[in-house]
């Protein structure tokens, strides 16, 4: 059990770009990958991972923000639990101007051979003209290729739900995380595509990742993780580490920044997750 928490948990990702994919980005789908999260936090990552374990999970997570300009603050926090195949969370936002925002999701998901499928149902609200509540939903799959390798494909904001006036880009993205070393190393690549609301076409970006494990004597798994423009020059990045206790209790430490305009420390994630494996009839 701790191989997939801890591999969900710090796995590849980055630190926060501009909102493409989410109306709300929640930063765990900064540092995970639709082919690997497996606990309450693939919720907002792919639906589908919600049925790949048969564990029961509650997480929750606290990410600090240190902007050019100004000191470092609580930027977004999230609460969230999954079993059996459906979760509820939920994540609020903090801006350095009103509104703050606040999202909340519950998914359902379906298990079957090899692979899974999933939704996920959003409501938010923080309009910066009323406080009314939008929509959107979310869908994945996943899919066991082979033995080490997973797939994954999600589409994200069907809908368009508009949150502080600017609707999400309905966006579609595919996965992959090879386990050439099961249980020490993990591979992962993405490719997602956003629709450009004010032009046609999409625009294109790249993550990819990979982990370490110390083995099962020494929890602790380290991780680095590039993010990738459309001509694949690097423009942020993330390390982490995380730790487990018994197998069912896991806290991991994420930071990253950007490269461009400069290359500087601009967020840092706090993450705890506890898991419970159930006994199905």
């Amino acid at each position: 059990m701790l191989r997939f928490v801890l591999t969900a948990l710090v796995f590849g990702g980055l630190v926060a770009q501009t909102a493409k994919g989410q109306a709300v980005r929640s930063r765990s789908g900064d540092y995970l990958f639709a082919s690997t999260a497996t606990d309450a936090r693939a919720l907002w990552v792919n639906p589908a991972g919600l049925a790949v374990s048969i564990e029961a999970s509650v997480l929750a997570e606290f990410v600090l923000e240190r902007p050019v300009d100004g000191d470092l603050r609580l930027a977004q926090w999230s609460v969230g639990f999954n079993s059996r195949g459906f979760a509820l969370s939920y994540q609020r936002d903090r801006f350095s101007e009103d509104p703050n925002t606040g999202a909340f999701r519950f998914g359902l998901a379906l298990p079957f051979q090899r692979g899974a499928i999933g939704a996920a149902f959003t409501f938010y609200r923080g309009n910066t003209i009323d406080s009314s509540t939008d929509r959107g939903i979310d869908l994945g799959a996943r899919y066991r290729l082979l033995r080490p390798l997973e797939l994954a494909v999600v589409l994200r904001n069907v809908g368009r739900p508009v949150l502080r006036d600017a609707p999400g880009p309905l966006t579609g993205l595919i996965s992959a995380a090879w386990h050439p070393l099961p249980g020490r190393l993990v591979v992962a690549a993405e490719a997602l595509a956003a629709e450009r609301l004010a032009a046609s076409g999409y625009d294109v970006n790249y993550r990819g990742g990979l982990h370490l494990s110390l083995g099962r004597s020494v929890p602790v798994l380290i991780m680095g993780a590039l993010d990738f423009s459309s001509s694949f020059s690097v423009n942020q990045w993330a390390v982490g580490v995380a730790v487990g206790r018994g197998g069912d209790h896991v806290l991991g430490l994420v930071s990253g920044g950007t490269v461009e305009p400069a290359d500087r420390l601009e967020r840092m994630s706090l993450t705890g997750v506890a898991s419970r494996s159930l006994q199905l009839p």
